[in-house]
Formats: structure tokens, sequence, C-alpha cells
């Protein structure tokens, strides 16, 4: 039933947005020009608004063609095999410490994004367990993965974002007497006509969109909360997949680290900064090679994991919005899962060494 529920609501969706474009095209071109005109383009703007479409992939990541990265795309093709699943079309790196994967465009391109930030903290082990992690959730039975429940999700993200009021644009601020003498100031004369109409329409329309962001927001809400069972078993299952290959303590390590993102960075920021100062000093530290730099990471993430040797009981597991928390994935792991794969991956650290450089160069920027 809960499944009927969560498919019946996306249907509902996806028959809306396409009913408010039909509708808003009909009255668009009927006696055009009418008085037709503006409801007709109001329609058509919630249909396109609300029509579920294909997340795409994330920005700033930059591609890697098999010839860049012969070893990375060898590593990835070996954990899809121990995995059972088909590998990603792409894979592409970014400057985040977190990894991504997912589905891309109409036409479902499976996509691997590797933050070198994350990948260059991790041995060789928890490289593969990250991996896993990122692929096993490619297996069927993900609802954030389906082209009918997943798209619904995104659309309904997005439409709310739009409903959010923008700081720059907050109705309290235009009427902040400081801004108003500002205003008066600058133009050489009183708040125009124009000014007053236009706080006027604000007014009339802050409670109609607060009242249905409001409605969107209940709506997503209780879409996600049918599909959250679905989810939950989806990442179980990866996870438990993701110990099979790589481990169950190469796993944990992984979540604990992707957990402890804040303090890592500071440390590798820290890291990155040492020894920089300006002159000559400074230009030749930037010339220099980051490898060197990047090797000691996987040590400085194992002090600070040491530091945190218990996972929390809540937190984002990494997933969406809503996965297990990251104590519930660690205590579902099996306990005694050596891992089937040790592979090398040292050679992938030259393939990155870009990416490296530019990470290395944001870190030292701040």
């Amino acid at each position: 039933m809960r499944r009927i529920l969560a498919y019946a609501v996306a249907a509902i969706v996806h028959v809306l947005s396409i009913g408010c474009l039909a509708l808003g095209a009909w009255l668009c071109t009927r006696d055009f020009p009418a008085v037709w005109l503006l409801p007709g383009v109001v329609l058509l703007a919630l249909g396109g608004l609300t029509m579920p479409r294909p997340p795409a992939m994330p920005k700033h990541a930059v591609r890697l063609s098999r010839v860049e990265a012969p070893e990375l795309y060898a590593v990835v093709e070996r954990v899809c095999a121990g995995l059972g699943v088909r590998r990603p079309r792409v894979v592409a790196a970014d400057d985040r410490f977190d990894a991504a994967s997912g589905v891309a465009g109409l036409l479902r391109r499976r996509y691997l994004v590797v933050g070198a930030p994350l990948w260059a903290s991790l041995d060789a082990r928890g490289r593969v367990a990250l991996l896993a992690l990122e692929l096993g959730r490619f297996a069927p039975g993900d609802p954030s993965r389906s082209p009918v429940t997943g798209w619904v999700d995104h659309s309904l993200a997005e439409l709310e974002s739009l409903l959010e009021p923008q700081r720059d644009k907050s109705l309290r601020a235009l009427q902040d007497p400081a801004v108003l003498a500002a205003m008066s100031t600058r133009v050489g004369g009183p708040v125009g006509g124009d000014q007053s109409l236009v706080w006027i329409v604000e007014l009339l329309l802050f409670p109609v969109t607060w009242v249905l962001r409001g409605a969107l927001a209940l709506l997503r809400r209780a879409y996600l909360a049918l599909l959250r069972p679905d989810a939950i078993r989806a990442v179980h299952a990866a996870d438990a997949t993701a110990a099979r290959v790589a481990g169950s303590a190469a796993v944990a390590e992984v979540l604990l680290t992707r957990w402890l993102t804040p303090s890592i960075v500071t440390v590798l920021r820290r890291d990155a900064r040492a020894g920089d100062h300006a002159g000559a000093a400074a230009w030749a530290q930037r010339r220099a090679p980051v490898l060197p730099l990047v090797a000691a990471w996987p040590a400085l993430a194992a002090e600070i994991r040491a530091a945190h040797p218990v996972a929390p009981a809540g937190g984002d597991g990494g997933a969406g919005e809503y996965p297990p928390s990251l104590g519930q994935r660690v205590a579902a792991l099996p306990p005694e899962e050596p891992g089937e794969l040790d592979l090398d991956s040292s050679g992938t650290d030259a393939e990155l060494e870009p990416v490296y450089r530019r990470m290395v160069g944001d870190l030292r920027a701040g």
C-alpha cells in the first residue's frame, strides 16, 4: 500500500504538470490576444516548474576520460565486477570532500564523481570501500534512483527552493527606514509610486507564497516518508554489499571519515598552508609537486578517526534527505567481513595530480 501511494503521488504530479502545460498552451492560443493570455502563461510556468525532470551531474566536476585516468577506470571496473553492477558511463573528479553517484539526463547516464580531498585522505582499502559504497547504490530498489519517484522528488525540491524568500529581496529589508532614506537621497526625492506599488504587490503575494511553500513542503515531506523505508533498505543493502567487497572495517572508516568532514578539512587546510610565506618561497611552494604533500593525508585522517572511534547516533548518512543515520549504518554492517578485493590504487594519484593541485590551491586560499 505504501508503494502504491508513492507511485500514485508521482503519477498525480506527472499528470498535473502535463495538464497545466496543455491547458496553458490552449488558453494562450484561444482568441489570441485575449484576456486568457495571462492565466495561460501562469499555467505554462507552473507546468514547466513542476514537470518532473532528471537531475543533472554535480557542478564543477571535471570529467576524466579513459586515456587520462586508465588506472582509476580499471579500479572502478574491478569494483563494479565485484558488486555485480554495470560500470558508470562518466567518471569525474571535483574539489569536494565527498563522493557522489547517480543517473543524469534523459538518457539516464550513470556517473561517478570522486572528491579529490576525500580520495587523497583514504588508503587503498578505504578507496575501494568508498567506490563500493557509491557504486553499490546502482543496485535496483533505491527509490531515489528511480525515474518515476526520484524525478518527482527532485522537481518538488526545485519548486520548494523557488518559493523560498531571498534575503536580498525581503520585504522587511525594503521597508527599512534606512533603506528608504538612502533610496530617497539617491533619486533626489521621495519614494515613487512604482516602488510603492511593488511593495503593495509583495504584501499581497507574501501570504499566498507562504501558504504555497508550506503546502509544498508538507507534500514533499509526506512523499519522502512514503519512500523512506525503501530508501533505508536500499542504503543498508548497498552497505552490506560494500562490506562484502571491501570489508566491514574499511566501510565503517569511510562512513566515519565522511561524518568528520569539517574536522578533517580543517586539518588538511592547515597542512596545505604549512610553510606558506610571502615572496619567492611562496612561489616555489605553489610550483612544487603536490603528490608528496597529499601522501601524508591518510595518516592525518586516521589520527582524527582515532580521536572519534565511536560512530554518532545521528548525522546524515550521505544518501539524500531520508537515509538512515551514520550510527545505524555502522551498526547494521556485517561484523566479520574481511573483504574480497584488495586493489592497488596508488597509480590514480598521478592521474589526479591536476585536480590535486587545484584542490591544494583552494585550501591555501581558504
